[in-house]
């Protein structure tokens, strides 16, 4: 019998199958109109934050961010860190450190949508909007379905319908006699004699039967309605021909679309469409109905699509989102057709940095590199003519600018000024010092001129190196002042002017050592080997010794 466990024993508790680190991603991101490539993005940034330090930082290379994305180069991550900085999944700050000469970005991953986000923030939301989008179109559906067979009662009023083929068999008409036509291929006509609607000369295509034909050939109306419903072959406006009457949904002006053309207005977001309806009463109105035709140009629904898509994405990347929510958006008709715009890129299979396989446009990369680069030299050349003006503008002297306009400021002016007066003031301390040591007038003189001279000299040799009056003012300063200076100390030290100083005691001259070699503390060779150094030749070591032996001595 197996002993059953109990809480009293000491129980090891395990798991086989531990759980693996992993990074939290909200719904609100998940449902959002980002791209797959731009989501994984965001959960590789997520699974960097160090949730097991309180300021829940880490800082990875962009190198290895780049890896983690088997992206080659970090540069071609720019359109996925715009992508989650447009919808405020991340927010991206600039901080300085080591005294303000170095800068890191910080990535501020945000788990919660920020203030004004309209996009959905569950599944749930997800859900509703969903139903609500799918109950819109089959609204839109059936209200295009009355509107053409109101429109087209002359043609329809003889069709048949059952509940697997609608309108598989048109009833005669006047024109064609009463003949059934099944699929493109009906009977003669007296009008066509027999041959096909699609073989008929141009001249012969009346619009109301070529439109009853390409009705009858696929069993249905000419779709108008979303991307799936607008992709029926044979319908009228699948080649641009005999398009049926659209009409707003809120305006109710009637606007003749074509399949492609009503597949990029739905590609448009809901408040793009109220904005437009605010504006000019209707949400498809014919200057941007003009511009998406122009954008098209015969590329069929799928292109149609794209369009659909490029306004749908730049909506939120041009910050229109922002402006909308602000009550700042003036012009919706103008900021729908800048948005249906193409690119500067040349690729053609890019679309805003991306190519359609998901992967970063090289040439986009590259533009924005000359981009930048164009930007610093701009940025170069601006700061040199600013420099330039300011040099310009600047005092000679002081290099300043002081509003002197490139001339001599007043400060400048104002210290010439004194040091004239100050070299003027030494030169006469220098003579009164030279008289009291004994000079006459005739040495006074002589003094005076050997002054002026060497002072000139002296200014004129800073002049001659390209220094400004001012350093010429400063230098002849200088040379008074050292004038100044030797003839006072001479008048201290002379015995006329000092009656009771005491005896001079004169310090013995000690003669020049003039051996390589260091002589010793006794002068009997340094027992360190070291070579002379100073007027006694006395090394580090040696010179130590002495100052010990004659500090003994006094004490």
């Amino acid at each position: 019998m197996t002993d059953e466990p109990s809480f009293d024993d000491e129980i090891e508790v395990m798991s086989s199958d531990a759980p693996l680190p992993w990074s939290m991603v909200p719904e609100w991101i998940t449902y959002s109109d980002l791209k797959p490539a731009q989501r994984d993005f965001y959960t590789v940034l997520a699974s960097c934050v160090n949730h097991s330090e309180s300021h829940n930082r880490v800082w990875p290379a962009g190198p290895e961010l780049a890896d983690a994305m088997k992206i080659k180069n970090p540069d071609q991550l720019k359109p996925y860190r715009e992508a989650l900085q447009s919808i405020g999944a991340v927010v991206i700050t600039e901080k300085r450190y080591a005294n303000k000469m170095r800068r890191r970005y910080v990535y501020d991953v945000r788990y919660h949508p920020p203030e004004g986000y309209t996009g959905p923030r569950s599944r749930q939301e997800w859900l509703s909007r969903r139903k609500q989008r799918l109950a819109a179109a089959a609204a839109a559906e059936t209200a295009d379905t009355a509107a053409f067979e109101a429109a087209n009662s002359r043609e329809t009023a003889g069709q048949s319908r059952t509940s697997k083929n609608r309108g598989a068999v048109v009833a005669g008409t006047p024109k064609n006699g009463g003949a059934p036509a099944v699929g493109n291929g009906g009977t003669g006509t007296a009008e066509n004699r027999g041959a096909k609607p699609d073989q008929q000369k141009p001249d012969q295509q009346k619009p109301d039967s070529a439109l009853a034909a390409r009705s009858a050939g696929d069993g249905r109306r000419p779709s108008t309605g979303s991307s799936a419903r607008g992709t029926s072959s044979g319908s009228a406006a699948a080649d641009g021909a005999g398009a049926p009457n659209r009409k707003s949904a809120r305006s109710g002006r009637e606007v003749l679309v074509t399949p492609e053309v009503q597949c990029v207005l739905e590609g448009f977001p809901d408040a793009l469409r109220e904005a437009l309806v605010r504006k000019v009463r209707s949400d498809r109105p014919k200057t941007v109905v003009r511009a998406i035709e122009e954008q098209l140009a015969g590329g069929g629904l799928g292109r149609a699509k794209m369009l659909g898509n490029r306004v749908a994405r730049r909506w939120v990347t041009h910050g229109y989102t922002k402006h909308n929510a602000a009550g700042t958006l003036n012009s919706p008709v103008g900021a729908t057709v800048a948005m249906l715009q193409p690119g500067p890129c040349p690729e053609p299979r890019c679309e805003d940095g991306e190519l359609d396989d998901g992967n970063p446009c090289r040439s986009c990369i590259e533009r924005e590199k000359d981009r930048r680069a164009d930007k610093e030299r701009e940025r170069k050349l601006r700061a040199q003519a600013k420099e330039t003006e300011s040099r310009r503008r600047a005092c000679p002297y002081c290099k300043e600018d002081r509003g002197s306009n490139g001339q001599p400021c007043t400060e400048c002016l104002k210290a010439i000024d004194s040091w004239t007066r100050d070299t003027g003031r030494f030169v006469q301390q220098a003579l009164d010092d030279h008289r009291r040591t004994g000079g006459t007038d005739q040495t006074v003189t002589e003094f005076r001129a050997h002054m002026t001279a060497e002072i000139e000299q002296a200014a004129q040799k800073t002049a001659g190196g390209g220094a400004s009056p001012f350093a010429q003012a400063l230098v002849a300063r200088q040379v008074a002042s050292n004038f100044a200076a030797i003839e006072h100390r001479a008048a201290l030290a002379a015995r006329a002017d000092r009656p009771d100083h005491p005896p001079v005691v004169a310090v013995p001259a000690q003669a020049t050592w003039d051996g390589e070699r260091c002589p010793g503390p006794d002068n009997t060779g340094c027992p360190h080997d070291k070579p002379a150094l100073g007027t006694d030749g006395l090394c580090g070591r040696c010179r130590i010794e002495v100052v010990k032996k004659e500090s003994a001595q006094v004490s």
